[in-house]
Order: C-alpha cells, then structure tokens, then sequence
C-alpha cells in the first residue's frame, strides 16, 4: 500500500471558551443640551463640531435683535447686551446646529450638544432566554468593525422586556477612553462555557459523519498505522476541540492534516 504523508501533532491540556456574540450599537447616556436663553443673533461661534470642551467655556455670543439695532462702534459688551453662553459640563461637541455668526435663533433653540465618553454605552438587545448569561459584572469582549477587541462588563440590565420580540436591553461599559460615534454597529462576545484542564486536539483533527452524529480522530501508533479512534466532542473554538472521552496522552501523535477521508490501518509517514 503506499504510504500517506500527514501533519501530526500530540494533544494538550489547557483551556477552552465557548462564546456566545451579540450585536449591539453605541449610546451616550447622558446628553447636555445648550439652548439659546433669549431670541437674538449669533455673534460669534467659539466651538466646532467634534471639539472638546471644558465646564464654564464660552460657546456662542449672542446679541437680542433690538441691541443688534442700536449697537455702535464703541460699544461695550454690557451696553450692546450681548451675552456669553457657556459649557456646563466636559466633554465633546456630538452636535452643532449654529456654526457661524449672523444667524438669528428663537429663544430655546437648540444650539448644541455636549456628550461626555464617560457616559458612553454599549446598547444590547438580548433574547430573554439568554438574559443568565449576562448576569452580574460578567465581563466581556468588544469588537469594533476593524476588529479591534477592547474589554468591557455588564453595566445594567434594564427590568423590561420588548413584548413583540422578547428581548431585554442591557447595558454595557467598554474599558477605554477612545471616543466612539454613537450609533457605531459592534459585536459584543461572552463567555457562555468555560472548561480548564481539557485534552485539546487541533480542530482538524476532528472527524465526523454526514450527520454529525459521530466523531472521530486518527491516532498515529508505534507501527505508523492511523487508527481511527471514535471520541467525545466538547467545547470547541476557531482552531481547537475538546476531547472529554477517551483519555489521550501527551505521548500519542493525532494526525492534524491529511486524515480526512483516510481508511483506518492507512500506513503514513509524518512530515513536517
């Protein structure tokens, strides 16, 4: 018979995750509006869209029409009327409706937004069944569209439920100072299973029928023989597979490439 060339490698002890993914969107909690206090021209604009700003610096200057009329050149700022509108809290401008002078807004228009990263959530809509997973501080992976991971937790599951799909919000804190856009899509991943001290085999390794209902893996034994050995499967992942039965050893060599479609009692030869 000729002989197969195959990639072999021994199984390890270790741990393995099983994880479960959901999609969700960023949110800032909290959003400080600035409204024009009085109906009046804007004088001049201080900030632009996307700068940060700090608590009690001046955004806009704002004159009422009538001083507007009446202004001359020599005026000073208490004579003309104008008035300086402020920040009231730190943070990032996510909104600006005024951006040059000469615009003429109503009393309560609004001018701008200030949002604070602090504040910025990742919004879940979670089936109700899956609600267990997540309870707690249970901690989790945060991948952005470029596949950056950043780690973040459970900051709070909302006590409702959406009645047309049975899902529950839930709330999650990323663990960085990064500025994000709201309404920026993510996958939010948790661990659902945990194993430790399980025999891993290369997921390539792992064997199975049309069906799925049988598993096996190809054993390499002291006379180059593979042999089919049916197993167990557990947790698995991207790259490897837990074996819960039978007890492998660190000795055995487990054929990682060229064992499928590969009859038992097949002699191979190991290559690298």
């Amino acid at each position: 018979m000729p002989v197969v060339s195959v990639k072999a490698e021994p199984p390890v002890i270790g741990t393995i995750e099983n994880e479960i993914n959901f999609n969700g969107s960023t949110v800032y909690l909290k959003k400080s509006q600035v409204i024009s206090p009085i109906p009046g021209y804007i004088v001049r604009t201080y900030v632009r869209f996307g700068q940060e700003v700090q608590k009690d610096m001046i955004l806009f200057e704002i004159k009422t029409r009538e001083s507007k009329v009446l202004e001359s050149g020599n005026d000073t700022t208490e004579v003309s009327g104008a008035i300086m509108i402020h920040a009231s809290t730190d943070g990032y401008i996510n909104e600006l409706n005024v951006n040059e002078s000469g615009v003429y807004v109503a009393e309560g228009s609004l001018l701008c937004n200030i949002v604070n990263n602090k504040d910025l959530m990742i919004k879940l809509n979670i089936p109700y069944e899956n609600i267990s997973i997540l309870s707690g501080e249970k901690k989790c992976k945060i991948r952005l569209v470029d596949n950056t991971v950043i780690n973040g937790s459970v900051f709070r599951i909302l006590p409702s439920v959406e009645g047309s799909n049975q899902t529950q919000t839930v709330l999650i804190k990323p663990r960085t100072d990064t500025l994000f856009p709201e309404n920026l899509n993510i996958l939010v991943s948790f661990v659902k299973d945990k194993h430790d001290k399980a025999q891993l085999v290369s997921k390539s390794s792992l064997m199975t029928n049309e069906t799925q209902s049988e598993f096996w893996i190809m054993k390499i034994d002291t006379d180059n023989k593979a042999v089919k050995i049916p197993v167990v499967k557990g947790l698995e992942n991207d790259s490897l597979v837990e074996i819960i039965s039978p007890d492998l050893s660190s000795n055995n060599l487990i054929i990682s490439q060229g064992a499928y479609g590969l009859p038992d009692s097949t002699i191979v030869t190991i290559v690298n």
